[in-house]
């Protein structure tokens, strides 16, 4: 079908077209003048973005994401908070919404929620896009109670956010308070622990009893070392009548010469007298009696050496005896202060821990307690003066589009039914022959000329055609 055809369709249908067009027009008018009134109050919320949240100092949620304004926009429209609205405004009370409860549903059910899905089947709520608007509308036949209830569910839209948070936050300092019993009687036993342990051990100040032994260890290190050397020096004097400090002691040397000289004068003696000669006897009991005294002399020293290298040797002996002791005390004061050491480190811990536990139970009870939200009511519904629908002028731009399209339609599929010829195209599509000339009523000096159809060559003779 071309655009010729199509006209010409449309110019033989056009009453058929007109009346539709008509009706649809006429009917939208009447059904836009008959339907009830309704009016929208709108209440324009604004979503405050808080880098930091004021109470626990962590971040706040990113609210440009579209999943935190979608989620805000699902808790306005949710049934929580719907109830919150019947609650506030006392809706359940009123003796019309319970004439209208029982006639609907026969008194079978509970009233709020009857109303709470009611009220939210004439919500409409719609987040700004790229923005941190929220427009919550409400529709109703009275545009005070439109208002009321926008702004009703406005507030109780912040309370039930408010509610989320308080009521999350209760949970937590509930959780948080058993904890701090347990951690307090965990802090309590290692303290005690600790306290304990180092009475039991004696430990008044472990760094300084521990250097005073470390100190002590070193001394008596050194003087073990003296000792060994002592004694080794001892040992080494220690060689009997031989030793030389027995040698090269000056009254020994002393003696040894006045031997030497006594044992001179008696072999001199000896040659002049016999035996039995009176100086003979007497220069050899003196000569005996040097030669005692010069070996008990000897000998004393050499025994007074042998004690002093005995004595050096059991001095030696008790320095590394006590040297063993005071290692096994240091040791022992080092184990002490490790054990002591991990349950100073266990009461820290569970400081820490109670301490850390404490800082988020306080900051739980505060949340609880703190009724501030990020939402903000930029705009309140204010009592609507027009009513929102019927909208007549818009109903009527779309019944003369949708008259229009319906009218042609209906113009149509009347052709289709009923199909005539309207141009010589039809007929060449009807009979698959070609069209030669047309024919039509003209007025008689027009009806002598032959109209020939465009596209077609002139034949030389006209008078030659023939009718088929």
């Amino acid at each position: 079908m071309n655009l010729q055809q199509f006209l010409l369709i449309l110019r033989a249908r056009l009453w058929l077209a007109l009346m539709v067009f008509g009706l649809v027009v006429v009917g939208a008018v009447v059904v836009s003048l008959l339907l009830p009134k309704q009016y929208t109050g709108e209440v324009v919320l604004t979503v405050d973005a808080k880098p930091v949240d004021p109470i626990n100092g962590l971040a706040a949620p990113n609210v440009m994401a579209p999943d935190y304004m979608a989620t805000q926009a699902q808790i306005i429209t949710s049934h929580n908070t719907a109830l919150n609205v019947v609650d506030a405004l006392g809706l359940d009370k009123l003796p019309e919404t319970r004439e209208a409860f029982v006639a609907d549903t026969e008194g079978h059910g509970n009233i709020r929620d009857w109303l709470a899905r009611s009220l939210l089947r004439s919500l409409e709520v719609e987040p700004a896009r790229d923005s941190r608007i929220i427009s919550l509308r409400f529709t109703a036949a009275d545009p005070q109670f439109a208002s009321a209830i926008a702004n009703a569910f406005a507030q109780a839209y912040v309370k039930t956010v408010s509610d989320i948070r308080t009521n999350a936050a209760q949970q937590n300092s509930v959780f948080f308070e058993a904890q701090l019993k347990t951690l307090q009687k965990n802090l309590e036993t290692a303290q005690r622990r600790y306290s304990d342990y180092q009475r039991e051990q004696g430990i008044v100040a472990s760094d300084e009893r521990l250097d005073t032994e470390t100190q002590r260890l070193n001394d008596l290190s050194s003087q073990v070392v003296m000792a060994q050397s002592q004694a080794y020096d001892a040992r080494s004097r220690a060689r009997g009548d031989n030793a030389p400090d027995v040698l090269n002691n000056p009254l020994i040397q002393q003696l040894k010469s006045q031997l030497a000289a006594q044992q001179a004068k008696f072999d001199e003696l000896a040659q002049k007298v016999g035996p039995n000669h009176p100086h003979y006897v007497a220069a050899k009991a003196e000569l005996d009696a040097t030669r005692n005294e010069l070996n008990e002399l000897t000998r004393q020293y050499a025994t007074g050496l042998s004690s002093a290298a005995s004595s050096s040797a059991a001095r030696q002996a008790s320095l590394a005896s006590a040297l063993a002791q005071q290692k096994e005390r240091v040791l022992k004061l080092k184990g002490d202060r490790t054990e002591l050491e991990v349950l100073q480190r266990q009461v820290e811990n569970a400081q820490r821990a109670y301490d850390t536990t404490l800082d988020r139970y306080s900051q739980s009870m505060l949340e609880s307690r703190a009724a501030a939200t990020n939402i903000s009511v930029l705009q309140a519904a204010p009592i609507p003066l027009k009513p929102s629908s019927p909208r007549l002028l818009l109903n009527l731009a779309l019944a003369i589009f949708t008259g229009g399209l319906l009218g042609i339609g209906c113009a149509l599929v009347a052709e289709l039914l009923d199909r005539r010829v309207r141009s010589a195209r039809d007929i060449e599509h009807a009979l698959d022959l070609p069209v030669l000339a047309e024919l039509s009523l003209a007025p008689a000096p027009a009806r002598k000329k032959r109209r020939w159809l465009p596209g077609r060559s002139r034949p030389a003779n006209p008078s030659s055609l023939q009718p088929a």
